[in-house]
Order: C-alpha cells, then sequence, then structure tokens
C-alpha cells in the first residue's frame, strides 16, 4: 500500500518505510514532502505527483521527469494510467498526456477540459473513457480517440456541477461525489446513489471507494458505511474499536481489505470478520497504531 500524505510518502508491505524532503538539497530525494496524488505509471515505477513539479521513483531514488517546458503547471493533483499512457492533471493548465517519451498538452478550453478549475481525474476502463472533473464547470471527457479532445459530458441536457471527486466504479462507469452525495455517472445516465443526510444520517462525506462486491464504503465525521442496494449494510465507529469517529481516507485493496484514515492514524477492516470481533489493534513501532481484523491476543 502507498501512502500520499502532507508530510512525505509512506508504504506498507508489512513494514512502514516513510521518504521525505531532505534538510539540503539532493538529486536523488523527494522534492517536496507533499504528495498529491500517485500512481503506477506503463513502465512499472511508481509516478508522484507533488507541488514542486512530478517525480518517479526508481529503486530507493527519486528521479525528477520533466522541467516546466513539457508540464506547463508543476502543480501535479492527480495521475491516472491508461494502456501505455499516463495522464497528468493539474488544477489550471489542463491535462498532459505522457506516451513513449511523447509528450501531449491538451490545454483548457483548446482540446482539453472547458475549466481552469479542475478537481480530480479517473479512468473507466469498462468504458474506455477518462474523465476529469470541475466543482465549478462540470465534468468532461475523453475516449481512445484522443485526438478528439476533452468533450463536456451532458446527462439529459445538463452540466453536471458541484462534485469535486470521482473513482472508478469495476462494473462500469464511475461514482462522482461530494461532502453531500454520491453519484452514478455511466451507461445509463447520472443517478444519485447515496445522499448523506437522507441515507446514511450524517450530514457529510469525506471519501468513497467501490469493493468487488459492488457495496460503496464510505468514509464520514461519525464513523465508516458499508452501503449496497439502498441499505446500510455496516457501520464502523468508536464503540467498535476505531478511535476515532472521524474517518478522512477509504479504500479496498485486491485482497478485500478496506483500508482507511484517521487524522491520527491508518488501519484496515475485513468485512467478513464482522461476525467476531471485528477490530483489534497491535502497536508497529513506538509512533505507529494499526489495526486488523486479527483475532489473536493484542499486545
Amino acid at each position: 500500500m502507498i501512502f500520499a500524505t502532507s508530510s512525505g510518502l509512506t508504504s506498507y508491505n508489512g513494514n512502514w518505510t516513510t521518504y521525505h524532503y531532505p534538510p539540503a538539497y539532493r538529486k536523488d530525494s523527494l522534492i517536496s514532502d507533499f504528495i498529491l496524488s500517485v500512481t503506477y505509471g506503463p513502465d512499472g515505477m511508481l509516478w508522484i505527483g507533488t507541488p514542486a513539479g512530478l517525480q518517479r521513483m526508481n529503486g530507493q531514488a527519486f528521479e525528477v521527469v520533466v522541467g516546466q517546458e513539457q508540464l506547463k503547471n508543476p502543480i501535479v493533483i492527480g495521475l491516472q494510467r491508461w494502456d501505455d499512457a499516463l495522464w497528468i492533471e493539474t488544477h489550471n493548465a489542463g491535462l498532459h498526456r505522457l506516451e513513449n517519451g511523447s509528450w501531449t498538452w491538451f490545454k483548457p478550453f483548446h482540446g482539453g477540459p472547458g475549466s481552469y478549475a479542475l478537481d480530480d481525474l479517473v479512468l473507466d476502463p469498462a468504458g474506455g473513457v477518462l474523465y476529469c472533473v470541475s466543482r465549478v464547470d462540470g465534468v468532461f471527457a475523453v475516449g481512445e480517440n484522443v485526438s478528439a479532445g476533452f468533450y463536456p459530458v451532458m446527462p439529459e441536457g445538463r452540466k453536471v456541477t458541484g462534485f469535486t471527486d470521482v473513482v472508478t466504479d469495476p462494473f462500469g462507469g464511475v461514482y462522482l461525489f461530494n461532502r453531500s452525495c454520491v453519484a452514478h455517472l455511466g451507461g445509463d445516465g447520472l443517478e444519485t446513489a447515496i445522499s448523506a443526510p437522507g441515507d446514511l444520517g450524517v450530514s457529510e462525506i469525506n471519501d468513497v471507494c467501490p469493493a468487488p462486491d459492488g457495496s460503496l464504503w464510505v468514509a464520514t465525521d461519525h464513523g465508516l458505511f458499508q452501503w449496497k442496494d439502498g441499505v446500510v449494510l455496516d457501520h464502523i465507529y468508536r464503540a467498535h474499536g476505531i478511535w476515532s469517529n472521524v474517518i478522512k481516507t477509504v479504500f479496498v485493496d485486491s485482497t478485500g481489505r478496506c483500508w482507511f484514515s484517521t487524522p491520527t492514524a491508518i488501519g484496515y477492516y475485513y468485512p467478513d470478520d464482522a461476525a467476531t470481533d471485528r477490530i483489534r489493534f497491535f502497536f508497529d513501532g513506538p509512533r505507529k497504531l494499526l489495526f486488523s481484523g486479527d483475532t489473536s491476543p493484542v499486545p
């Protein structure tokens, strides 16, 4: 697992490793402690977006990929691999596409999305469409014919505004969300999936992640919810052992573990353990507190 944080790049594979921007400049180090985006690229390397530019990780060393002549804005807020290409999103300078060493700039309003205020991007591999989202200007998409450029998504003839984040639906389409609702965008148009106050009984949504079983995990300030077919299947909060009800992010990995973060720690949860002790705590080092579905005695 790779974690992009505001205090360095952290990985977990049974042991924790954190990389920081060093006090003195080093060519092979991170260029910023504030990590905005990460993804594995077509070359198999980890690509890292920061406010100071784009890097990739080669072994234990970091390489600065491009300068200002290719990257029109060094603040890389989104990264997305699509087959042999890497898409790079900046907040106000559109998107860049890197394929086999060749760069293409999708300038705002000139082949790129019609916005100078982008917030997120994601690929719908089932539909062969890359989406980028602007809370102010709506949703824009580009298909497999990238030379045609981006076009506005207008379901039922209306612009889709107000959403700040987007994640892939593994069954096709994407989920758009903001603090108050989650909506599905796909072949059937735009459909509201979750309304925070009405469906969850909470007033805010912090993050959303679809799971392989078709459910949605929703991070809120009142715990973690599992939602499917219009009902709450599970609700994890302090009564189950989490030290904070405030869940900031959520992500389901390939093993089915539901990872989530609070303002002070990171943990994961196995839904299949709901019939037993759902969360057990263990310490990994003096300052790192983890938890899992393990039912062994707590050290």
